[in-house]
């Protein structure tokens, strides 16, 4: 038997649910109902985890390919160039992805900051494109709940 985690987590979010009727006080039932709830989050985010990430890195690295066109500050260059030369990495783990992400967005925010303002119509793109990607990050985030 392979343990899928979504899968898992579904069985453990109905006996959960199924669970709340059997519960004798209020606080329980509502402990119980809360954890059922957790538990489908939970197997929602990682059956999608890798796909979102993937998604979301490579349009990153995207938008920071565009940005050392245009990017004169030395050191933010250089760490355009180095993020992009180690990513994409072939590491398919969640926790390798969630640590690429982390490191293109920091690098992102820095490149927003050097942009955002600037007159031109290549800083305006970009900075066009940034605020749509960080509203798509959003977008991709969010979990579908029973309400």
């Amino acid at each position: 038997m392979t343990p899928y985690p979504d899968r898992v987590l579904m069985v453990m979010a109905g006996a959960l649910g199924a669970l709340m009727a059997e519960v004798r006080t209020p606080f329980g039932a509502q402990t119980a109902g809360l954890s059922a709830a957790l538990a489908g989050l939970l197997a929602q985010e990682w059956d999608r985890a890798a796909a979102r990430l993937v998604e979301e890195n490579t349009a990153v690295t995207g938008l920071l390919e565009r940005a050392r066109l245009i990017v004169t500050d030395e050191a933010l260059h250089v760490r355009i160039d180095t993020v992009i030369a180690r990513i994409p990495a072939s590491d398919l783990r969640v926790s390798a992805l969630r640590t690429e992400n982390d490191e293109l967005r920091g690098v992102l925010v820095d490149v927003h900051a050097a942009v955002d303002g600037v007159a031109g119509e290549q800083h305006e793109l970009l900075n066009r494109l940034i605020w749509d990607e960080l509203r798509e990050s959003t977008r991709r985030r969010h979990l579908v709940t029973g309400r």
